[in-house]
């Protein structure tokens, strides 16, 4: 397995993901991973070489900024990490599209066929990845946040959206969620 990190930005913000592949001599599908609340750490970039695995270019990518990183436990801090992008959802939705046009210069990826997964924070940015109308062929969101933001939504999205959440939990009322059944 071949690892890279990829230096990006967003705006003046620098940014670092984290690239796992296997070489194969041609373009490649790849999945952004995005991460929890507590940032581009071990669990997303294991992530990466997992989906690598699989026979895809897996990215795990940064939404707080390159070398910004919660910790295990410490939900003060994350909470301060992750509150400016589900306060603005403007904000998130460009910071993931530069991970997603960073991705998509590689020359280890297939432009045409990039997908994208997240868990918790990471599932809230996929969706709202999707929202944004950007061109992947689809999103997964793990017991993401499902609640729209402030920013509007795109006419065409990803013809495959999937999200995995047990509906009990708190950040997925019945009343928050119901809607998603219907598309």
């Amino acid at each position: 397995m071949i690892i890279k990190t990829i230096d990006y930005q967003d705006g003046n913000t620098p940014l670092e993901g984290y690239l796992a592949y296997h070489e194969t001599g041609k373009p490649q599908p790849a999945v952004l991973v995005a991460h929890d609340w507590s940032g581009r750490r071990e669990l997303a970039c294991k992530g990466a070489e997992r989906i690598a695995d699989m026979g895809y270019a897996g990215f795990a990518l940064d939404m707080y900024g390159k070398g910004i990183f919660g910790a295990d436990g410490d939900a003060e801090k994350n909470s301060a990490l992750m509150a400016p992008f589900a306060q603005d959802r403007v904000l998130l939705r460009r910071r993931i599209n530069a991970a997603l046009h960073a991705v998509r210069q590689l020359p280890q990826v297939d432009a045409t066929k990039i997908a994208a997964m997240g868990y918790c924070f990471g599932g809230m940015c996929v969706l709202e990845l999707a929202r944004s109308g950007a061109d992947v062929k689809g999103v997964i969101s793990i017991h993401g946040i499902f609640a729209p933001g402030n920013a509007v939504n795109a006419e065409k999205s990803p013809q495959k959206c999937s999200a995995c959440m047990v509906m009990t939990t708190r950040w997925c009322r019945r009343s928050r969620c119901s809607h998603l059944k219907r598309k």
